[in-house]
């Protein structure tokens, strides 16, 4: 299984596009893409139309389950764009099962390094991942 962060997130996808099967198959991704903070900008991608395209380019050849997780206040990916990416990325066959978190923080972009917030996700990558929770 391949997990990424962000851009590594990223590359996971496209890494799932590519037939790759020696990771095990699968992937969970969490707030994954490429160009936020464009211009050190919040909220500002600098080709959210490309990201929404290459989803769809990964969608077509990927065959693996993916998870997409994402946080409501993301201001790298936010929540219209990373549902997009998504849909996008479902929409030519890719399997995707996408989920927007709360609010984390001040920043959910960083979700992934916050302790306190592995009892938002943990359940999810576990369900995904077919592993009981005690």
């Amino acid at each position: 299984m391949l997990v990424g962060h962000s851009a590594g997130a990223w590359g996971a996808l496209a890494a799932a596009s590519r037939g790759l099967q020696s990771y095990g198959g699968a992937v969970i991704n969490f707030a994954g893409g490429l160009g936020g903070h464009s211009y050190g900008k919040p909220n500002r991608n600098c080709a959210p139309d490309q990201l929404v395209k290459t989803a769809e380019l990964f969608g077509r050849t990927a065959r693996v389950p993916t998870l997409w997780i994402y946080t409501s206040n993301d201001t790298f990916f936010g929540p219209d764009l990373s549902k997009t990416m998504a849909d996008s990325f479902r929409a030519v066959g890719g399997i995707a099962e996408y989920h927007l978190l709360p609010p984390v923080g001040d920043e959910g972009h960083f979700m992934i390094f916050s302790p306190r917030t592995v009892r938002l996700w943990a359940p999810i990558v576990a369900k995904f991942l077919g592993i009981r929770i005690r």
